[in-house]
């Protein structure tokens, strides 16, 4: 067994390194079957219909290790709504920080929502929905995320009405274009009549018009406007804790 000196006279085992590496792939790789069993669960059967044990055993892992991993289905549900925000923020940033008119931002914005909810239907439906089972520090937190995120939408149709872009139709406009695209995670399939970058061109049009997006007296389509590479766009809304197909439970 090949040994390394180390500063201070430390003797370190190449093969020990490579045991602590295993193990930690191992970890890594249970919290990942944890999770997508967890989330195939929360939107298969609502938070309260699925117990910790369901979720171990769905996801082949002994439930006396899953407390190594999370104490109770509270954090669990925690964990996945907190991935689902981190990706829809983390996205929709790296989307739009070469972005500054305001009718791209928008249609930027959509394409990342509509592409992440399409793309990731279950995650989608448990942050969505599911997330109203959270209590205390826990909610709070997820709040904050919702709210940020929302105010980027909020920000960017405040600043295409102040340029004359985009009609005012108050507040009540971001709530239709984001719950107008959440309802995909319902509804859509892979193999249905249109592929996720044509959904996000319909979704974008959809919301230029319910703005009234206009310039020099034009109104504003697609068409006119650059979108989000559709193969970035994928990348960036991936998301690894969905699972793409029932989990095995081996």
């Amino acid at each position: 067994m090949a040994t390394t000196n180390q500063p201070g006279g430390q003797r370190t085992s190449g093969g020990r390194m490579k045991a602590k590496s295993s193990r930690r792939a191992r970890s890594v790789r249970t919290e990942f079957q944890l999770l997508r069993a967890a989330c195939w669960l929360f939107s298969e059967r609502g938070f309260h219909g699925t117990g910790i044990r369901d979720i171990a055993e769905t996801a082949g892992v002994a439930v006396s290790g899953m407390y190594y991993y999370a104490s109770s289905k509270d954090e669990m549900l925690e964990a996945v709504t907190r991935r689902v925000m981190d990706v829809l923020v983390s996205g929709s940033e790296e989307t739009l920080r070469d972005i500054d008119d305001p009718a791209e931002r928008l249609a930027a914005l959509m394409a990342v929502h509509v592409a992440f909810h399409a793309r990731n239907p279950r995650a989608a439906k448990v942050a969505d929905h599911e997330f109203q089972a959270l209590t205390g520090e826990a909610r709070e937190d997820i709040l904050r995320l919702r709210d940020a995120y929302e105010a980027v939408w909020a920000d960017t149709l405040r600043a295409g009405v102040r340029d004359g872009v985009f009609q005012d139709r108050g507040s009540v406009a971001r709530l239709a274009l984001l719950q107008m695209a959440t309802g995909i995670a319902h509804w859509y399939r892979p193999d249905g009549e249109l592929g996720i970058p044509q959904l996000c061109e319909r979704f974008a049009d959809m919301a230029l018009s319910l703005m009234g997006a206009q310039r020099e007296g034009h109104l504003l389509q697609v068409q006119d406007l650059a979108m989000p590479d559709p193969d970035l766009l994928l990348e960036r809304v991936e998301l690894a804790i969905e699972p793409r197909e029932e989990p095995s439970g081996d």
